[in-house]
């Protein structure tokens, strides 16, 4: 299921739908025009919804979810590739473990190729012990739920799908799918992620843009009854660690910003 308006609607969409279409695996393509301004091109492989009004992120994404009829969805970004064999490859992770309720595969920057810094690699290990994993994702979004993520259909519908946002939207359902069975993970590249300016991330990704992901999920742990009671009535503390978390991504931002100082070969 791909979202896609305005400037996502061109040569990027139809690319990314080539790279779903050209999986070994039989697929139906779900295309949600959130009130593009600009035509969408020709996508023989994909089928068109299209809402009449522009809507959040989040919300393009539930109405898809709406038209999907297969036991299993990925939701994908429409400025981004699908690696060959990643649909076989999850679907089969998937189904190889009935406790599952999502599996996701490593994602890679485009055009270098580099393994991008999230989630962290050590997500392999964290997820051994899903009650821990799940407290720390209510902190910190460590899972992605779109992209090289499959996840079952029904389990995403009974999680509430994703917050009615056009940031953070994902975090939400992914701290609802923790507390609704195990998650998997695979360091093998499934998704070829392009990072633009003018981007989702790019235009959402401030301390401000943080902190309002974090109320929203605080807000889903809140009227979730797959949550732990005692979860639920302990928000404030959830708060503080989100606070934290968001405070400590700062500090290794600005780590990152900083040049330097190299001494000159006459120093």
């Amino acid at each position: 299921m791909i979202p896609t308006w305005d400037r996502y609607a061109g040569a990027r969409l139809t690319a990314a739908v080539a790279s779903i279409a050209a999986q070994e695996r039989p697929v139906r393509i779900v295309v949600v025009d959130n009130a593009s301004t600009l035509a969408l091109p020709e996508l023989e492989e994909a089928e068109v919804l299209r809402s009449e009004m522009r809507v959040t992120l989040g919300a393009a994404r539930n109405l898809g979810l709406a038209a999907i009829t297969t036991a299993n969805v990925i939701f994908w970004d429409a400025d981004d590739l699908m690696t060959p064999g990643t649909l076989a490859f999850l679907e089969d992770e998937l189904e190889r473990d009935p406790r599952l309720v999502a599996f996701g595969a490593a994602i890679v920057e485009e055009p270098s190729g580099i393994r991008h810094r999230w989630p962290r690699r050590w997500i392999a290990h964290a997820i051994a012990y899903p009650r821990l994993f799940a407290l720390v994702n209510c902190a910190w979004s460590m899972f992605p739920t779109t992209g090289a993520t499959v996840m079952r259909t029904s389990t995403v519908r009974a999680s509430g799908g994703y917050a009615d946002a056009d940031s953070g939207e994902d975090w939400c359902l992914g701290v609802a799918l923790a507390f609704r069975g195990r998650l998997g993970w695979s360091e093998r590249p499934g998704r070829r992620y392009l990072q633009h300016a003018g981007s989702i991330w790019d235009a959402h990704g401030t301390a401000r843009h943080q902190v309002a992901h974090a109320a929203a999920v605080r807000k889903r742990l809140a009227s979730d009854t797959a949550v732990p009671a005692w979860l639920r009535s302990g928000l404030p503390l959830v708060a503080l660690a989100q606070w934290g978390a968001v405070a400590a991504h700062l500090l290794v931002a600005l780590s990152r910003r900083r040049v330097p100082r190299g001494r000159g070969p006459d120093a």
